[in-house]
């Protein structure tokens, strides 16, 4: 384990953040001739689970992860890929990642944060926060794209003062 990376992890949940994470993974990747290992943890939902479903999953779900999965590595192009699916409770999700990781042998971890709110991190927990804790490698985290939009660049900040100034 080490730098450079040789091994990198990449949760992904087919949100727009965690599509900004596989592009950055992605990049690290062809940068250190490393192999990205692109991860979905199905989450059990218990209320399923009483209505029928097989261990509170739709038969069908895990073969749909797995096809959305093909279809970002198949965009990867220059990047050694590998899809992995698990399947676990929504709050063993954090711990999923990580037991993944380990039997990878994850030289990196790159995943995206999901900005909640206060109220809902204290009901949800944050899956990147218990993940940077526990994790045995680096953990490179990524905000939402929102919140990076909506910071001014270097570029407007300077072309703002000089209209401030002109004035």
């Amino acid at each position: 384990m080490g730098y450079p990376y040789k091994t990198i992890l990449c949760p992904v949940d087919f949100d727009e953040n965690s599509q900004a994470a596989v592009a950055h993974a992605r990049r690290l990747a062809i940068d250190m001739e490393a192999t990205l290992h692109l991860l979905h943890v199905l989450p059990i939902l218990p209320l399923l689970s009483d209505r029928g479903a097989v261990g509170g999953i739709d038969q069908d779900a895990e073969a749909e992860a797995r096809r959305r999965l093909k279809e970002i590595a198949r965009r990867l192009s220059r990047t050694r890929c590998e899809i992995h699916t698990r399947i676990g409770f929504v709050s063993d999700v954090p711990k999923n990642i990580l037991v993944a990781a380990r039997e990878l042998g994850a030289d990196l971890i790159v995943m995206a944060t999901h900005g909640r709110s206060v109220l809902k991190h204290l009901f949800f927990g944050s899956v990147a926060e218990a993940v940077v804790r526990n994790a045995v490698c680096p953990v490179l985290t990524l905000r939402p794209a929102a919140e990076a939009a909506d910071r001014p660049s270097k570029k407007t900040a300077k072309s703002s003062k000089t209209a401030t100034a002109a004035r």
